[in-house]
């Protein structure tokens, strides 16, 4: 088997931005270049500015004018020109996207993705029967909004998000998709905050089918220089959004198992490959943060259970809860703190709930609770103890915060989708009626 050199396999034409220039510089180039991200040259150390490092700027007020040195960035892993695409699997992480391509003098030559490295092995590797539809096993879940959304409120859920897009939705269908490349644009035109997301996200959605193969989606990737695939079924609907790591890590799995069948001389990349799933299976079912299940698992484990109120009957509750006024925990003490206050919140709920109910972390400062054999009301009475506990508990150095409670009872015709939007729409409830409320879809509270 073959495995070239980076240097063959890298791209040169990189727009990069000098570590002496501001961030209205780095800003300007990724408009100009239509970028969602631009690399920042610092000798021989080389870092990354995204369209999150510049949301996250704008919502903190720094000024553009600061220069890019004075700048918290992150430094992209390194690897030397001559090096095969083997060396570079230790590099490739579920953080960056990209590994610096050096000359021997530290210089950046250019850059390599994880999806060049896959796609640069052996195509008998990656089987064309694996489709896109088994990443869901692992992968679910997107944030929609309506047209009429204003653009605050959605920076303001994707400075904390760890997705970097998200859907625009009527009437069920997907009319749009505000992507990274579209805040940059939004940002550098200087826009009112304001103004509604229809006039600032791309339209028509360009969809595939979850039967594609893996590598089809790759090339799908490769060649509309996307960065995700909204992934659709025969009826249209969009079920789901899979980014170029989630083929990467299907693609692994994969490839791990050929090299055991018939690569012996390779048992050394198979350790890697090994590491690198049990990594993946890891980022797959916990919150980094918080250490419980996180979006992705909980999907999955609510499939589980409406399968079960399904086949046997029985009640299930969706709680969702938010930490009011969270962003002002940020603003005036500081992400440690704020980090601190989301565990300790966290170390509170676990402890005040039982081992049968599934609890995890739906993004930024909401949570989401299923509680198993749970009608509406007991489910109420759960959430008045939750919140009343999570009131009087004293919070180092921020003391009493307070949180908002959404319920609704699982109906055994639900999606996830339509079981969080009932939540959801609760949890507005209670925050509507002053915060630091129950409320269920039914309005009790």
């Amino acid at each position: 088997m073959f495995f070239p050199s980076l240097g063959l396999i890298a791209t040169t034409d990189v727009i990069t931005v000098d570590m002496h220039h501001t961030v209205q510089d780095a800003l300007d180039k990724m408009h100009q270049y239509n970028h969602r991200s631009v690399i920042v040259i610092n000798n021989t150390l080389h870092y990354i500015i995204t369209t999150k490092d510049v949301i996250r700027l704008k919502l903190e007020g720094v000024s553009f004018s600061t220069p890019l040195s004075q700048i918290p960035l992150r430094p992209l892993p390194l690897i030397d020109k001559e090096s095969n695409i083997v060396n570079a699997l230790n590099l490739t992480n579920d953080i960056d996207e990209h590994i610096c391509v050096c000359n021997k003098d530290g210089s950046l030559y250019g850059l390599v993705t994880n999806s060049d490295i896959v796609a640069s092995v052996d195509p008998q590797i990656i089987l064309e029967s694996l489709q896109i539809s088994t990443i869901f096993e692992k992968k679910f879940g997107y944030k929609t909004f309506s047209p009429d959304t204003p653009m605050s409120d959605i920076l303001e859920y994707m400075k904390d998000s760890l997705s970097d897009c998200v859907i625009i939705q009527e009437d069920k269908h997907a009319i749009g998709i505000l992507t990274s490349k579209d805040v940059i644009k939004f940002i550098g035109e200087g826009n009112c905050p304001t103004m509604a997301v229809s006039e600032v996200m791309s339209s028509p959605v360009e969809m595939l089918s979850e039967k594609a193969s893996i590598s089809e989606g790759l090339e799908y990737l490769r060649n509309g220089h996307f960065k995700r695939i909204v992934v659709t079924n025969d009826d249209g609907q969009v079920v789901g959004i899979v980014t170029q790591q989630d083929l990467i890590s299907r693609t692994y799995l994969k490839w791990s198992q050929l090299m055991q069948d018939h690569f012996k001389q390779f048992e050394e990349i198979t350790q890697i490959l090994q590491q690198k799933n049990r990594h993946l299976t890891q980022l797959a079912t916990k919150d980094s943060l918080t250490e419980i299940h996180n979006r992705h698992m909980f999907a999955e484990l609510f499939s589980q259970e409406l399968s079960i109120i399904k086949r046997q009957g029985g009640n299930l509750a969706l709680m969702m809860i938010d930490l009011d006024y969270f962003k002002r925990v940020n603003d005036t003490y500081g992400h440690n703190i704020g980090d601190y206050v989301l565990k300790r919140f966290v170390s509170l709920v676990a402890s005040s709930v039982r081992e049968a109910d599934l609890f995890a972390r739906w993004g930024g400062e909401e949570f989401v609770l299923l509680l198993r054999n749970t009608g509406c009301e007991e489910a109420y009475c759960v959430g008045e103890k939750i919140r009343s506990m999570i009131e009087i508990q004293p919070f180092e150095d921020v003391g009493r915060i307070t949180c908002s409670i959404g319920i609704t009872e699982v109906r055994s015709e639900d999606t996830l989708i339509s079981a969080i939007e009932r939540a959801d729409n609760a949890l507005y409830s209670a925050k509507d009626m002053g915060r630091n409320r129950t409320m269920t879809c039914s309005g009790n509270g």
